[in-house]
């Protein structure tokens, strides 16, 4: 346990790890046959440059940093915490951003940083039960994030016929070589003209990710893993 906490703290094993979870990413993108689904969803907003915020369950993160195609930057909000450095580390092997904090915490300089780089015309990547939950809920924060940028919010996840669910938290999930991977997106929903309140949006948010990942599970052949919601 020592060890584990002093190779925890080292700056470098953080950055290695970051590079080698890169690595393990393309390597599942190029084993795997991939399709992506509904992508005329964000279609309009990647070639037209708008903004959006992408948002995807804290498990589904792996390979999501190969769902997205826009032509302007994203930046991942990632937690301080130092495992979240790992995922930054990652983050940057595929020349996309990130920002310290999460939807929940984090203080005013990270829903600064993030408004800031939102009305520059780049994009935000937000896992919102993230970083320690509750597994598959919502949080108000991206909403209000979206809110305030007034732009629309993505939801995404993705699931592969071969893979391991971990006995984590989020049952972060590890895709595995050579079997058939899903990407899936969801209508965007757009916050800036809706009269809806910040709870009922967010619980659109939530039975939409909800909903991909039990679709995309089912087809991969994880039944029940993630119940469908009405």
């Amino acid at each position: 346990m020592k060890l584990f906490k002093k190779i925890r703290k080292s700056s470098f094993i953080r950055r290695a790890a970051g590079f080698l979870i890169a690595q393990y990413v393309r390597l599942i993108w190029l084993t795997n046959k991939w399709d992506l689904q509904q992508k005329n969803y964000p279609d309009p907003y990647w070639e037209g440059g708008e903004p959006i915020i992408a948002c995807f369950w804290h498990g589904r993160l792996l390979m999501l940093f190969k769902a997205w195609f826009g032509l302007h930057k994203l930046h991942m909000l990632i937690s301080s915490h130092p495992d979240g450095e790992i995922i930054a580390r990652a983050t940057q092997n595929f020349g996309f951003g990130w920002i310290a904090g999460s939807s929940t915490r984090g203080g005013n300089q990270a829903l600064r940083n993030i408004l800031r780089l939102l009305k520059r015309g780049d994009s935000i990547g937000v896992t919102p039960d993230g970083p320690r939950g509750p597994r598959y809920q919502a949080s108000l924060g991206v909403i209000q994030m979206a809110r305030l940028a007034k732009v629309a919010i993505l939801p995404v996840s993705y699931s592969t016929t071969r893979g391991i669910f971990m006995k984590t938290w989020d049952h972060f999930f590890i895709p595995l070589p050579f079997g058939r991977g899903i990407i899936r997106y969801g209508p965007l929903i757009d916050v800036s003209t809706a009269s809806k309140s910040d709870e009922e949006i967010r619980e659109e948010l939530e039975k939409s990710l909800l909903n991909l990942t039990h679709q995309v599970d089912r087809d991969c052949g994880h039944f029940e893993m993630v119940k469908e919601t009405q």
